[in-house]
């Protein structure tokens, strides 16, 4: 229990820095967020596949509760890669900030006069 509390606190310091971070933290981390869910939910339905030999079948209890084990362990990954998300979503707030967040900065202020 400490150990979660320890990560807890962990992943809510990074969240602080995203938050620092400001616009392009926040794009940046949407975009990982993005990618990791964009990724990982079709892995896992086509894991499912591989592993029973059938699609998903939701109107049948068997499929429901192998489908709930499966969804409960994912949760529980992607928990834990909570950490690595953000550490991603910081490495190219930079990146980030000066390709897409400036570049929209300077499209506002274009028609601009002084």
């Amino acid at each position: 229990e400490e150990e979660e509390e320890e990560e807890l606190s962990e992943t809510k310091k990074l969240l602080k820095k995203v938050k620092k971070a400001g616009t392009a933290g926040a794009v940046s981390y949407a975009l990982w967020e993005l990618a990791f869910w964009g990724i990982s939910l079709p892995v896992c339905v086509v894991g499912y596949q591989r592993v029973t030999g059938h699609w998903p079948d939701l109107t049948k209890k068997e499929d429901m509760e192998k489908v709930g084990a499966e969804a409960f362990a994912f949760v529980n990954f992607a928990r834990l890669a909570v950490p690595l998300r953000i550490g991603l979503a910081l490495s190219t707030t930079g990146w980030i900030d000066e390709n897409v967040v400036q570049k929209f900065k300077k499209d506002d202020g274009e028609g601009e006069s002084d």
